[in-house]
């Protein structure tokens, strides 16, 4: 391995490569890294790419899927169950993007990240200061309203990528 490709890490097509201006498909990205924006029908962009990123840095970091979403026979669905999820970790759901869920476990990204027991631990070769900025880096990534989410160029200025 030569110095120039050491820790250096590519991800490509994150589902279903598109154009920005004219989409191939409404059904965007893998259903576990899938935006709010793309599970409601909203219009979307570049912003639901940094959503998934954020979705598979949290993977790759904590080593499970951030938003697994499960459908409950007769009750919700997949979708439903995600977007319920997100909102249980990241807050409400902006007006634009209209959802409601009528009873929700309310928690937050810290403890989803650095929490006392089972996938919420922090993982062990990471101090609480880094998980703080950790935290901070996903909350760049994964905001509900998409034009909240910070572009690629201002997350690789992010102090946790350091």
């Amino acid at each position: 391995m030569s110095e120039t490709t050491r820790g250096r890490i590519v991800i490509l097509d994150l589902g279903v490569a598109s154009w920005t201006d004219k989409h191939l498909s409404d059904n965007m990205q893998p259903e576990h890294l899938r935006a709010p924006e793309v599970i409601l029908g909203a219009p979307w962009d570049p912003p639901v790419d940094i959503w998934s990123l954020g979705c598979l840095v949290m993977e790759f970091v904590k080593g499970h899927v951030a938003f697994l979403g499960a459908a409950s026979e007769g009750r919700w669905s997949s979708e439903d169950d995600h977007l319920a999820q997100h909102m249980e970790v990241l807050g409400r759901m902006p007006s634009r993007l209209k959802f409601a869920v009528p009873r929700l476990k309310v928690t937050n990204l810290a403890d989803f990240v650095d929490g006392k027991e089972g996938p919420f631990q922090r993982p062990d070769d990471m101090t609480s200061e880094d998980a703080l900025r950790f935290v901070d880096f996903l909350r760049g990534a994964l905001q509900l309203d998409p034009d909240e989410r910070k572009t690629a160029g201002e997350l690789l200025q992010h102090e946790w990528l350091r």
